[in-house]
C-alpha cells in the first residue's frame, strides 16, 4: 500500500561506526535531485568508539523530507530501521515516534539476545506501535561478512530507497559519486550489490510505502551542507586569516574544516594547547591587522572570558564562535542547548561589553562571520556567533550562496545587514583610546593593557578616566541598539500571544505560527532574534501590543526560575516575559508540540 504524503520523517538507527550517517547523505541527495526538500539531524554518541551493541554506542540519523523548504527537524517520526534492538530500546526513551510508527527491526542479533528482543518487542507492542521484523537476507549476509561486518548500511539504504519509491538508478549514481574515488573495484561493487539487495528485499516484502511529492523543478547540483562547514566557508568568505583553536565537541570540525582549506586562501589555523592560549592567539593577532577568529563550546568559552575581558579593555577585535552543548560543565557534548547567553552577553567580570550574534540555519552560518568582522571592527569589542549542536551538525541541501570574498569591511553587501536586521553603524565611533595604532606604524605607539587609561593610553585609576571608558564602551553597544531594526516577526504585531525565541529554535516557531494560522488560531505570532544582546529600542513597544510575551528556549527554567532568555527580556523592557517552553533534554523542541502549547495558552487567556 502506498501513502501519498507531503511530509515526512524517518529514522535509521545503528552503532557508531557503521555508516548511518553516511548512508543518510546519500539518500538525501538523491531527495534533493528530485525535487524533494530535505533536513538531516545526525544522532552522534558523546563516546568515542563505544562498544556496539551498547546503550551509548547509538548512532544514526533522522531525516524530514517533504515538498516545501523544511527548516527544522519536525515532529514524530513516522518510520524507524534499526539494526539492533538495543538501539530502537534506547532511541524510544525519547518519545519522538508518532502513534502509528512503523518500525522495522532487523533480527539477525536475536540468536544470543532472545530475552533483549523480546522486551523490546513488549515494549513496542504495549505502546501500540507497529513492529515489521525482518533479516537481511543470507546472500547479503555473506557480502556483509567479507567486507569486515561493514555495508548493512548500504542494505538499509537500499530498504530506505524502495520504501519511499526513489529510483534505484539515482542512488546507484549517488552511492559511485559518494565512493567511487575511496571504493574501487570489487569493494565498490559489493557496496552496490548490498544496495540493490536491500532495495529488492524491501519491493518484496514489505507491504507499504510512501511516496512524498516533490517540487516540479529537479535540482542538479544541489549542495548538501552541515552549519560547521557552512560556518567555515563563511569565515573564508569574509576575509578571516587566522583562526585559533582547541578541539571540543561539537565545535570541532570547524578546525578540521579550515585546516584544509584556510591555507589557499592566504590564512592559517592554529591548533592552540589550551583553550586560553587559542583566544590569546587570537587577540593577539587581532591586535596586529589580521582579522581572526577562534571557537569553542561551553567548557572552552568558561576559559575564554579573561580573554574576553581583556579585549574589550584594550579595544582589540576579536570574534569568538560559541556552538553550544548541554551543561554545565563537560555535560552532554552531543546534545543541544542554548544555556550560554549569559556566558557570552555578561559572563567576565566588571562591566565588560560585547555582542551576541546568533544563527537560525546554515545560510545564517555563511553570513555570520561577515557581520561579526564588521561589528568587532567598528567597535574593538568581542563578538560572538551563538550557534549549537543542531546548527553545527544538522545537514540540509541549499542553494549556493552569494560569494562576497570581503576584503573590505565597508564593502559588505547591504543583504547580509539586512538578514541580520540591523543598518550599517556611524563612521566615527568613539574609542576609550584616541591614538590607536597598529604595531610597527611609524613614530607611533599603543599600549596595550586591561588596565584603566585615559584617552591617550596611559595608565589612569582616577575615577574621571575611568567613569569615561565605561560611558565609551557602553556608548558602542548603543550604537548596535540604535542600529537594529525590527526583529523577524510570523503573524501580526499584535494579538494575544507573542513567541519569542532566538537561534536555531526559528523554524520551529515559525510552523507552529503557520499551523496556528491554518487552523484558524489567528490572534498567535511569533518573533525571533538574530542578534540577541544588545537588543532593539522598540522592543517594549511590540510587546505591549500582545496580552502575553512567551519565550520558547532550549534551556532550563522552572517556576522560580526563568530560563536565559526571558531573564533578559524581562530585564530589558520590564514587561513580565514568561518561559512557554523551555527545557535541557538536549532534543530540540517540535512544531506541533509547540502548537498546542500556543493553542492552550491561548485558552487560558479567553
Amino acid at each position: 500500500m502506498k501513502e501519498s504524503k507531503s511530509l515526512s520523517r524517518f529514522e535509521l538507527l545503528m552503532d557508531a561506526g557503521f555508516g548511518a550517517q553516511k548512508a543518510g547523505d546519500i539518500l538525501i541527495r538523491a531527495f534533493a535531485k528530485t525535487g524533494r526538500y530535505v533536513y538531516i539531524e545526525p544522532m552522534i554518541p558523546a563516546e568515542i568508539s563505544p562498544p556496539p551493541r551498547t546503550r551509548a554506542a547509538l548512532s544514526g540519523v533522522i531525516i524530514r523530507v517533504g515538498d516545501f523548504d523544511i527548516t527544522n527537524i519536525g515532529n514524530d517520526t513516522d518510520l524507524i530501521i534499526s539494526s539492533h534492538e538495543i538501539c530502537l530500546d534506547r532511541r524510544l526513551d525519547d518519545d519522538e515516534n508518532n502513534p502509528n510508527c512503523r518500525i522495522l527491526l532487523d533480527m539477525g542479533n536475536k540468536v544470543g539476545n532472545e530475552d533483549t528482543y523480546e522486551k523490546v518487542c513488549k515494549r513496542m507492542a504495549k505502546a501500540g506501535l507497529n513492529i515489521f521484523p525482518f533479516e537481511i537476507d543470507e546472500a547479503a549476509k555473506a557480502v556483509i561478512k567479507s567486507l569486515g561486518g561493514k555495508g548493512e548500511n548500504m542494505y538499509y539504504l537500499g530498504m530506505m530507497s524502495a520504501i519511499y519509491n526513489m529510483p534505484k538508478d539515482i542512488l546507484i549514481a549517488e552511492i559511485k559519486i559518494t565512493f567511487g574515488k575511496k571504493l574501487v573495484g570489487k569493494i565498490l561493487d559489493d557496496n552496490l550489490l548490498l544496495f540493490e539487495n536491500g532495495y529488492d528485499y524491501a519491493q518484496k516484502n514489505i507491504m507499504f510505502s510512501f511516496e512524498v511529492q516533490g517540487i516540479a523543478k529537479e535540482r542538479k547540483d544541489p549542495m548538501l551542507i552541515d552549519g560547521n562547514t557552512s560556518m567555515s566557508m563563511g569565515i573564508i568568505d569574509a576575509g578571516i586569516k587566522l583562526f585559533s583553536g582547541y578541539p571540543i565537541t561539537p565545535a570541532s570540525s570547524i578546525m578540521h574544516t579550515l585546516a584544509k582549506e584556510l591555507p589557499s586562501y592566504g590564512g592559517m589555523v592554529h591548533q592552540a594547547e589550551d583553550e586560553i592560549a587559542a583566544i590569546g592567539t587570537a587577540v593577539g593577532a587581532y591586535f596586529g591587522g589580521i582579522p581572526s577568529v577562534t571557537c569553542t563550546s561551553g567548557p572552552g568559552l568558561s576559559l575564554k572570558q579573561e580573554f574576553i575581558g581583556f579585549a574589550s579593555a584594550a579595544e582589540i577585535p576579536i570574534i569568538i564562535i560559541d556552538a553550544q552543548r548541554s551543561g554545565p560543565s563537560t555535560g552532554m557534548p552531543t546534545k543541544t542547548e542554548q544555556s550560554d547567553l549569559f556566558a557570552a552577553a555578561f559572563g567576565s567580570h566588571g562591566d565588560n561589553t560585547k555582542i551576541v550574534l546568533s544563527v537560525a540555519n546554515i545560510i545564517d552560518c555563511f553570513y555570520a562571520p561577515q557581520l561579526a568582522r564588521y561589528l568587532t571592527e567598528k567597535l574593538r569589542l568581542p563578538v560572538f556567533i551563538m550557534s549549537d549542536f543542531l546548527i553545527a551538525n544538522s545537514y540540509k541541501v541549499i542553494e549556493k550562496p552569494t560569494v562576497n570574498q570581503i576584503t573590505d569591511i565597508n564593502k559588505i553587501p547591504d543583504f547580509v545587514f539586512e538578514r541580520f536586521r540591523i543598518s550599517r553603524l556611524p563612521q566615527d565611533i568613539g574609542m576609550v583610546r584616541t591614538l590607536q595604532s597598529a604595531p610597527g606604524e611609524p613614530e607611533k605607539m599603543r599600549r596595550v593593557t586591561g588596565l584603566n587609561t585615559d584617552k591617550d593610553g596611559k595608565v589612569s585609576y582616577s575615577a574621571e578616566t575611568n567613569q569615561r571608558a565605561h560611558q565609551i564602551r557602553n556608548e558602542k553597544i548603543h550604537h548596535v541598539r540604535r542600529a537594529l531594526s525590527m526583529p523577524e516577526m510570523f503573524g501580526d504585531d499584535h494579538g494575544e500571544v507573542l513567541v519569542v525565541g532566538w537561534g536555531s529554535n526559528r523554524g520551529v516557531i515559525e510552523e507552529a505560527i503557520n499551523m496556528c494560522k491554518a487552523e484558524g488560531i489567528t490572534s498567535a505570532s511569533g518573533m525571533h532574534f538574530r542578534i540577541v544582546y544588545p537588543l532593539p529600542l522598540m522592543l517594549k513597544d511590540v510587546f505591549k501590543k500582545f496580552k502575553r510575551v512567551v519565550t520558547v528556549e532550549l534551556a532550563y527554567g522552572d517556576d522560580l526560575k526563568p530560563p536565559p532568555l526571558a531573564s533578559l527580556l524581562r530585564m530589558e523592557t520590564l514587561v513580565d516575559v514568561q518561559p512557554l517552553w523551555c527545557g535541557a533534554t538536549g532534543r530540540p523542541f517540535r512544531p506541533r508540540a509547540l502548537k498546542q502549547k500556543i493553542a492552550n495558552l491561548i485558552g487560558e487567556i479567553k
